[in-house]
């Protein structure tokens, strides 16, 4: 009962606070807006930067937070790894390879061509991931796999910018600092599309990730089918890091550091609980990140990331082993 009390109030004091840094989030802008404006009128300079530049922002803050906070859940507790998220593994690095592809080879599908290629790079790097997990049990060859995945798709992404454009340089360059103010109206909807489908996928999935600290013959013995959710996990994961990655560009630190603050907070490691939780966290930590416009996201984000990565290295592996 207590646990239960515990839990429902953390959701209540996030949800507050979720709802406090909304409002700031879209209030929130170097140029100060006449809000009365925005109920009578519609074609004024008021109405032009709520719509199309502070509501984007404000919904990529939100769906990055929580599409990257809930994939790295995913990822943490399919490879039974504190260090696992897109970020680390290499998985952003392959959505950006797929990119990549797409901008400096001059390709142009729209939202939809570069939504594909990052899922489709993000898919292909999980999957080599995975395909390494299983045949060596070594957290610490897991990274490496990872560091040595973005090596080399830096690799191809510099032998494909030798023969790009200038026009095709400058865009990659810039998607590839990361921002949240990159999104536009027209790509909300399949961004919330896309993210709706990778959080369905992870979280029909939860009790078989509640079950993966027990071995998957005890998955099996409940009547799981062990192979059929790794492909829902491993494709959710993919398609969360993909989108955020295809809209906002590289993010790094939220998918590895946000669960373990869901399981500070919470203190259980029920899928169903994280996964909300780290959705709620994840969604503020990337609409306080958006107020610093004129930094690096980046460089914001590693403020709460890097303490939190170094507190699991020292703390916090043993729940794992």
């Amino acid at each position: 009962m207590i646990t239960a009390q515990r839990t429902w109030l953390c959701f209540l004091s996030l949800s507050l606070l979720f709802a406090v840094t909304s409002v700031l989030c879209v209030h929130w802008g170097e140029t100060s807006i006449d809000w009365s404006d925005l109920w009578w009128q519609s074609e004024n300079l008021s109405s032009q930067i709520f719509w199309k530049i502070r509501i984007p922002r404000y919904v990529a803050a939100v769906l990055s937070g929580a599409g990257l906070s809930v994939a790295g859940f995913a990822l943490q507790s399919l490879f039974k790894n504190p260090m696992a998220g897109p970020f680390v593994l290499g998985i952003s690095s392959g959505a950006s390879l797929g990119v990549a592809v797409l901008f400096l080879a001059g390709f142009s599908f729209g939202h939809l061509g570069v939504l594909g290629g990052a899922t489709l790079g993000a898919m292909a790097v999980t999957s080599l991931v995975l395909f390494v997990s299983s045949k060596f049990n070594s957290t610490i060859l897991l990274l490496i796999v990872g560091l040595m995945v973005g090596y080399f798709v830096d690799a191809i992404v510099s032998l494909l910018m030798v023969n790009s454009s200038q026009e095709s340089l400058k865009v990659y360059i810039s998607w590839g600092m990361g921002s949240f103010g990159r999104l536009t109206l027209d790509g909300i909807y399949l961004y919330f599309l896309a993210e709706i489908i990778g959080l369905f996928l992870i979280l029909i999935s939860s009790r078989f990730l509640n079950t993966i600290p027990y071995g998957e013959n005890f998955s099996r013995g409940l009547g799981i089918n062990v192979k059929r959710y790794k492909i829902f996990v491993l494709l959710g994961a993919s398609i969360l890091a993909g989108a955020s990655c295809s809209f906002c560009g590289p993010i790094a630190f939220v998918g590895v550091a946000v669960p373990h603050l869901a399981y500070l907070i919470f203190k259980t490691t029920r899928a169903t609980v994280i996964i909300t939780g780290s959705s709620l966290i994840g969604a503020i930590i990337c609409m306080v990140a958006s107020f610093f416009q004129t930094y690096p996201l980046n460089s914001v984000l590693s403020f709460v990331g890097v303490p939190v990565v170094l507190w699991v290295v020292l703390k916090s592996s043993r729940r794992f082993q």
